[in-house]
């Protein structure tokens, strides 16, 4: 965890040690909202359940504030005054969460509130599907190595709430194909967005293709496949009218590669969209001349993950702005 410490226009980061105390005296106070969060999320991976946050007496300002982000944080399970050793009221302790059961109201709650947050309203049945996949997900991960996130509220974040801006992007009754889908991101929580998509997961790993049939299966999804297939080999097999208009993909390879790819299998005109993190000027640089060969016209979307505080992007890649004007938000 790092903190950036300015010096006329240079800014250093800072490592900051997790541990259980945490002193917001040396933080200003527009940092200390965002830090929180994350110092305490660090602190769960981290394994660290009790964690002593001095913030000073004075007038109880600074407490105040401390106190109100901690009552929005689902991860905070209680919180009270330090003991007499500890600081007193100079100090809170902050008891976290062990872990948040996915069919809990706290899960329901880091859904719901973090999907309000970017600006999309999900419905009860939604977040009940969600629900099962990532249980299912959680479970199946033990022997089919399916995600290296395991941490309960990550999985929230990182997986589910991480495609809510996606569906803006296809255009209604779109045929839709996942490739490198692994444990089914974001193919089966775009089907949940969004009905009205004809998907498609590939993967070339078996045993994750058996998991998402099998996540198919108990949700009872309808007009979804999953098939043990690599991208290259999936051209010859497609009858030139079931070819996808909008391919997506998280993060499976290098953006150039992923073009590489997904152009030969896209129905023109069509929709290209790579799910990626915030250092993208070196794929963009290395794929530009691809991009503008093809005649594709390029979008990055930025946006910001809830409670974890994380820059995510979106490339877009079409051959008219138009194309995916049609549908706004997810349904």
């Amino acid at each position: 965890m790092e903190k950036n410490q300015t010096n006329g226009e240079n800014i250093k980061p800072v490592k900051i040690p997790i541990k259980d105390v945490l002193d917001l005296h040396t933080f200003a106070p527009k940092e200390i909202p965002s830090l929180l969060k994350e110092y305490l999320n660090a602190c769960r991976k981290a394994r660290i359940f009790a964690v002593r946050i001095i913030h000073g007496k004075g007038k109880g300002f600074l407490k105040n504030s401390v106190r109100g982000l901690l009552e929005g944080l689902p991860i905070v399970a209680s919180f009270s005054d330090a003991p007499p050793c500890g600081g007193v009221w100079g100090a809170t302790v902050v008891e976290l969460a062990r872990e948040i059961d996915f069919e809990s109201p706290d899960w329901f709650q880091i859904l719901d509130e973090g999907a309000r947050a970017m600006g999309v309203s999900l419905e009860r049945h939604q977040i009940a599907q969600f629900a099962i996949h990532a249980k299912e997900l959680v479970a199946w991960n033990v022997s089919t190595d399916l995600t290296a996130i395991t941490d309960h509220v990550e999985i929230a974040v990182k997986q589910f709430l991480d495609n809510l801006p996606v569906p803006a992007f296809i255009p209604p009754g779109s045929r839709l194909l996942d490739i490198g889908s692994g444990g089914g991101f974001p193919g089966i929580p775009l089907k949940i967005l969004r009905p009205d998509l004809h998907v498609t997961l590939i993967d070339a790993s078996r045993k994750k293709v058996n998991f998402l049939k099998h996540i198919i299966r108990t949700i009872g999804l309808e007009d979804i496949e999953a098939r043990h297939i690599r991208a290259e080999e999936l051209r010859s097999k497609l009858q030139a009218e079931a070819r996808p208009n909008v391919i997506v993909s998280k993060a499976v390879s290098k953006l150039e590669r992923f073009l590489d790819w997904a152009i030969p299998l896209l129905c023109r005109p069509g929709i290209i969209i790579a799910m990626k993190g915030r250092s993208l000027e070196t794929e963009l640089e290395a794929a530009i001349s691809r991009i503008e060969g093809e005649g594709l016209i390029l979008t990055v979307k930025e946006y910001r993950l809830p409670l974890l505080d994380i820059q995510r992007c979106l490339v877009v890649l079409s051959d008219s702005r138009d194309e995916f004007k049609a549908c706004q938000s997810p349904r």
